[in-house]
Formats: C-alpha cells, structure tokens, sequence
C-alpha cells in the first residue's frame, strides 16, 4: 500500500458525510484521482440517514423527521499523456436536498409538503508535473441542476393552505464552471500541499407548474441562481513510517451564491462558510491501513430554509483501507454529524438535536 493509496482513501471520507455548506453541498469537486499513478480507476457510493426534527414556532407541533435518506456515487478515470502530463475524468452527486413534511403533526406550518433537489457534476482534469515537487492543474466542470416540489391537499406551506395537489418541476438546466490549483510535493516525506478554486457556476431553471398556479409560479417561469464558488488549502505529511497527517480548509461563497425557491419557503443562503478538516492516516501492515478524521463547520446564526433547517456541524469519519490485490484496493468508512441547530425563515419554526449518520465504500483499481 503505497503513501497515496493512503491518502485517496482518505477522499472516501468525504463521500459518507451529510451536506454542509449552505445544506445542499454532499460531495464537493474531488481531485484526489490526479495524484494517484499510472492508469487509474474508481468507483464510490454513500449511503446517508440524517434526522432532523423540529416544532412549530411556539415548540407545541412537532415537525417529525422532514429529511428523507439518501445515496451518492462517484466515477473516476486517470491516465498519464505524457511524462509530465496527466488527464481525469471525474463524476459526482456534487448537490442535493430531500425533504419531506408528510410526517408532521397535523397543524404543523409546513405539513404534506415535499422536495427534492439534485445536482451532478462531470469534469475533466489535466495536472502538468512542471519539477519533481511543483505540478499545476485545472478542467472544466459540466453542473446539471433540477429539482421537485410537491404540496399535498390537506396541509399548508407556512399560513398558506394546500387546497388541491400541486406539483412544480424545476427542468434540468446545466453550466460550465472551472477549476485551477496547483501542488508542491516532497515525496520522500509524502509532504503534498494543495491550492484548489472551483468557480461558480450560473443556472436557470424552467418551472413547469402542474396542478396550479395557487402556492407556486405558473408554467413556464424561469429561477436564476448561482452555486458558490471555493477555495481549498489542504496539506498533507508523513510524520512517521506508515503514518500521515493530513489537514484542509475550504472557503464557499454562498453569501453570493442565493438559491431561491418560493417565498413560501424562504431562500436557501448563508454567510461564507469555513470548513476544516483534521486527520490521520496510520498502516498497520503491507495491506491495510486506518482512517479518521474531523470536520468543523461553525453556525452563521442566519435564518434557515425550510428545505435545509440546520445551521453548522461537527462530523466524525472513520475508514479502513485494504489491498485486495496488488492493483485493486477498498476502502469502506463511516461518519456521524452533529448538525447545527437552526430557526427557519419562514415560520419560524424551531430545529434542534439532529444528526446524520453515513457509510460509503469506495473500490480503486490501478492497471
């Protein structure tokens, strides 16, 4: 098991926590396979149950648990060009929200009431090695969003009444974003420092209304909105034979990057988030190594949606690494978030105690 096997796993992490920033972030843009060797592929998958519940303003009518599971998967392709010149190619559920109010105590401002968001991402990566420690890459990104939003007769969005069913398709609508960083590496200390700004990209999704217009915008509508830019610092150091350390932060932008849905349900926004991360990586032989690592994100104290009602979260991860055989390795891992308590926008409604639990497998395969 090589340095890097070590640290790629580590990437798997990532893929088993809930969203974070601004809510909707579930995968991130990940780079890692533009540092693995030689032709390159893998394949990852999560599976995430959060609970999150919350009570009317007046902490009198529960909401029930209003965040549905989920899963995400991943592919990703590497090959060298030339000596110096390396190209991948990489997929990811990069965004996503599903909620659902069906649950929630008669009475509750937001009963029969649900929605989905999603958002894949396909890029394409080329790092040039320019010295034996310095390489610079970047691509492009291919960002598809859509979304659903569905109200139910019988219930109510806020002090609206859901008088008949009501659905709005938000049609799927792509843009082009890019990526630039760069790397300074000492391999014989497995010392990697990485620069990594992901643009934002611009969307504009058509409505299509069925059932309506009563609580939602008639057909034919347009939303425009931006997803948020980033920046990441990560670095990464053997500090011991077979143990690394490892550490980022990221920037996203989301007090530029609004996503507004309907009045109804207020705007899904935040102040610039920070994320960091501290971890650790240790083999314990030939074949299998170890995983953990911690991930900070502080509240904004700003009002929330009532698609996305947490505000902040501590996450803790866990993995094992394993070489099946010299080129196919697995990791499998888990990780629990505390999610920030919020007070939604809209109503506001009170969410407090919640959590996520998440697993995730991620299969790698060198040939």
């Amino acid at each position: 098991m090589t340095r890097y096997t070590l640290t790629a796993a580590a990437a798997l992490l990532a893929t088993t926590s809930i969203a974070t920033a601004g809510g909707i972030d579930r995968n991130g843009f990940n780079i890692s396979p533009l540092f693995e060797d030689g032709d390159y592929a893998e394949f990852s998958y999560s599976m995430v149950r959060p609970e999150v519940t919350g009570t009317n303003a007046a902490g009198t009518i529960p909401s029930g648990d209003m965040a549905e599971d989920y899963s995400t998967f991943g592919f990703a392709y590497r090959t060298d060009l030339t000596d110096q010149l390396s190209l991948a190619f990489v997929y990811s559920d990069a965004f996503g929200a599903d909620i659902s109010y069906e649950n929630s105590t008669p009475g509750f401002p937001f009963r029969n009431f649900n929605a989905t968001l999603s958002g894949v991402s396909a890029a394409a990566y080329l790092r040039y090695q320019a010295t034996d420690r310095i390489s610079v890459f970047g691509g492009l990104r291919y960002v598809v969003m859509d979304a659903q939003i569905n109200f139910i007769a019988g219930g109510n969005v806020g002090p609206a009444p859901i008088a008949a069913n009501e659905t709005l398709d938000y049609e799927a609508d792509g843009a082009w974003g890019y990526t630039l960083g760069a790397a300074y590496e000492i391999p014989d200390i497995a010392l990697r420092a990485t620069v990594t700004y992901h643009s934002a990209t611009d969307h504009e999704n058509r409505i299509v209304n069925s059932g309506g217009p009563a609580l939602g915008p008639p057909t034919g509508t347009t939303t425009s909105y931006s997803l948020p830019q980033s920046l990441e610092l990560a670095v990464q150091s053997g500090v011991a034979e077979g143990t690394l350390v490892m550490g980022s932060v990221r920037w996203t932008d989301w007090s530029e990057a609004d996503i507004p849905t309907l009045s109804a349900l207020g705007t899904i926004s935040n102040d610039d988030t920070f994320t960091w991360m501290l971890g650790g990586a240790r083999r314990l032989n030939e074949d299998l190594a170890l995983i953990g690592r911690i991930t900070y994100e502080a509240s904004s104290g700003d009002l929330a949606s009532n698609l996305a009602p947490t505000d902040g979260s501590i996450g803790l991860s866990l993995a094992a690494s394993y070489d099946i055989t010299e080129a196919v390795n697995i990791t499998g891992g888990i990780n629990y978030t505390i999610l920030g308590d919020a007070t939604t926008e809209v109503a506001f409604n009170n969410f407090t105690d919640n959590s996520a639990l998440g697993v995730g497998f991620r299969l790698g395969y060198n040939f």
